[in-house]
Formats: C-alpha cells, sequence, structure tokens
C-alpha cells in the first residue's frame, strides 16, 4: 500500500503538476475548490490511489472530513500549497483583504499540520512542506500577501523546531516565477521581463516545483528540516 500525502492547492496549475507527479510514489489526498479541473491532467495515470475533496480551506471546518479521507496506509507528508494574493497598498488595504489572506496562506495550513501531526507521529515520520513566497522575505506592495507568507516562514520554523524530536520534518519552499495559468496569460513582453530577472533568463516549470516537492518528501531529504528552499534562480536577488 501506499504511503499518503494531503496536498492542498491541487487543482491549480502548480497543484496539478504536483499531483500527477507525486502519483506515482504516494496515495494523494487533493484539496482544491475545482477538483474538476484535475481530470485533463490525469487522464494517462492512474488515478486508484486518489482521493479528492473540494472545499474551501478558508472555512472553519473543513480539516474535521479528512479522517473519512484516509485509509489504513500512513500518512507521509502534507503540502500546503494552497496560497492567495489578495489586497492592495497599506491606503487600500481592507480587513476583509487581510483576513483572508492569512485565513488561506497562514490559518489553513496551521490548522492541517495540527491535524496530521498526530497521525505522522503514530508512525514515527513524516514531512511537512509549507510553500511561501520571496516577497515574504523581500515584501511586496500587497503587504497582507508579503505579511502572510512571513507568518507562514515562522509557522514552519516552528513546527520543525517541536517536531523535530518525533522525526517529523518541516520545510518552507519559495519557488520563483513559475508557468501556471495564470502566467501562461501574460504577454509575452511581461514573460521575457520576469524571466531576464532570474540567472536562467526563463520561467520555472510547474514539473520542476514538483520534483523539488518530491525530494523534500523523500528519505533523500532525511536530514532537512527547518531549511527555506530557494527556487528562485537568482530572482530573489534582483527584486
Amino acid at each position: 500500500m501506499k504511503k499518503q500525502v494531503v496536498i492542498t492547492g491541487a487543482t491549480g496549475g502548480m497543484g496539478r503538476a504536483i499531483t500527477r507527479h507525486l502519483l506515482k510514489d504516494y496515495r494523494i489526498i487533493a484539496i482544491g475548490q475545482n477538483i474538476q479541473a484535475l481530470t485533463p491532467c490525469l487522464q494517462d495515470v492512474a488515478i486508484c490511489d486518489l482521493a479528492t475533496y473540494e472545499v474551501d480551506i478558508a472555512t472553519t471546518d473543513w480539516v474535521d472530513q479528512l479522517d473519512t479521507l484516509l485509509n489504513d496506509s500512513p500518512l507521509h507528508g502534507i503540502v500546503n500549497l494552497a496560497g492567495v494574493s489578495c489586497g492592495d497598498s497599506l491606503g487600500q488595504l481592507t480587513d476583509a483583504d487581510w483576513n483572508y489572506s492569512f485565513a488561506v496562506n497562514v490559518t489553513a495550513p496551521m490548522k492541517l499540520i495540527r491535524w496530521a501531526a498526530p497521525h505522522l507521529k503514530k508512525h514515527g515520520q513524516g514531512s511537512i512542506i509549507n510553500v511561501g513566497s520571496p516577497v515574504g522575505v523581500l515584501g511586496a506592495r500587497k503587504s497582507s500577501y508579503a505579511a502572510s507568507k512571513s507568518a507562514l516562514h515562522g509557522l514552519t520554523m516552528s513546527v520543525a523546531r517541536e517536531l523535530g524530536k518525533e522525526n517529523i520534518r518541516a520545510n518552507l519552499l519559495l519557488p520563483g516565477p513559475t508557468i501556471t495559468d495564470m502566467t501562461r496569460d501574460w504577454s509575452e513582453e511581461k514573460r521575457q521581463n520576469i524571466a531576464s530577472g532570474t540567472f536562467l533568463k526563463r520561467l520555472c516549470e510547474p514539473e520542476e516545483i514538483a520534483q523539488m516537492i518530491s525530494f523534500l518528501l523523500s528519505d533523500d531529504s532525511s536530514y532537512m528540516t527547518g531549511s527555506v528552499v530557494d527556487m528562485t534562480a537568482g530572482s530573489m536577488l534582483g527584486h
């Protein structure tokens, strides 16, 4: 029986690539707001090891339903990928946008980690991957987004510190500009301008993010915890 991994944000462009990649090695519980979006990318993949859960993770009671989606195999890890960038510059920022940013980007990951921890402890190991953003370090015009991603960094380090003695690892991944549904709508000029800010002069492929997440879940990264994995190809230095 395959070990299990829970992924939030599984139905976005990056999430679909991650789900598809991880299904080779794990049973996946895919969480997202548009589960039908998974179908096209899984046509040639065996989906018997896929469970889905369509939900807005900003709601308060979604985690309680996860126990019904687990099977008897061990929970191996979780990937907190879901994120939202909403709000405006400080003068125009509303309380609603601030609160929603934190609900999705910080509170939901905390709830999933809190739910997962006893399951991971039961099996004596686990890997928690939180997907942050360079703006959590550098700041951004949308302070609600930057502040929530910075808080996710603090959550990751705290979880790594607390759960390390249980052989449960927690790491933060910072993706660079990646080709997703959103970036495919950009003009070629905009894509080139953003790509030029990286040392590799190109955008990241979602499959490359999937490969890094697979590494962080695997035993090949068994001594990595409390790490900030920079996948920005140098673009953080150019901000």
